[in-house]
């Protein structure tokens, strides 16, 4: 009888370790103009995690400010750039990061609008003096301003 109960609890331990997903933290995509936007702005997850886009209204991109998306670098210096491509509503596109630091996004039909994003993976411990290059210095003081209502809620 005790075979029995271990060989159970083993099967219900197994089936749990491969149903527990990393974590996954939603961020809508709204807007078709000046009203575009990243909700929430600022995201802060663990290395591992998952962040969610979805798309609810226009045409957008998750876009890495890096080299590689024809940007200045601002992201941590060992992590790959990423770019979702054109997404329409109703599509979702998902992100797993995994080097920890700041990640700063924007969406490439609406940047010139402050269409922009910030994820922390880790602990909030140094917000990068990243190069500012072509940025709208009103989407960098709404970054920074949401960052520091995450830090300060």
């Amino acid at each position: 009888m005790l075979k029995y109960y271990l060989v159970l609890l083993l099967m219900i331990l197994s089936v749990n370790a491969y149903a527990i997903p990393s974590d996954t933290v939603s961020v809508t995509v709204w807007g078709t103009g000046e009203d575009a936007r990243f909700e929430p702005a600022v995201v802060q997850v663990q290395p591992g995690d998952v962040i969610r886009f979805e798309v609810k209204e226009g045409l957008h991109t998750v876009t890495a400010y890096h080299p590689e998306n024809r940007r200045p670098q601002r992201i941590p210096e060992d992590a790959a750039a990423f770019n979702s491509g054109m997404l329409q509503t109703g599509q979702t596109w998902f992100l797993k990061l995994n080097t920890a630091g700041m990640y700063d996004y924007f969406c490439l039909p609406h940047e010139r609008m402050g269409h922009l994003g910030r994820i922390f993976v880790g602990p909030i411990e140094n917000i990068s003096g990243y190069p500012v290059g072509r940025i709208p210095a009103s989407a960098l003081i709404m970054l920074d301003k949401a960052t520091q209502d995450l830090i300060n809620p």
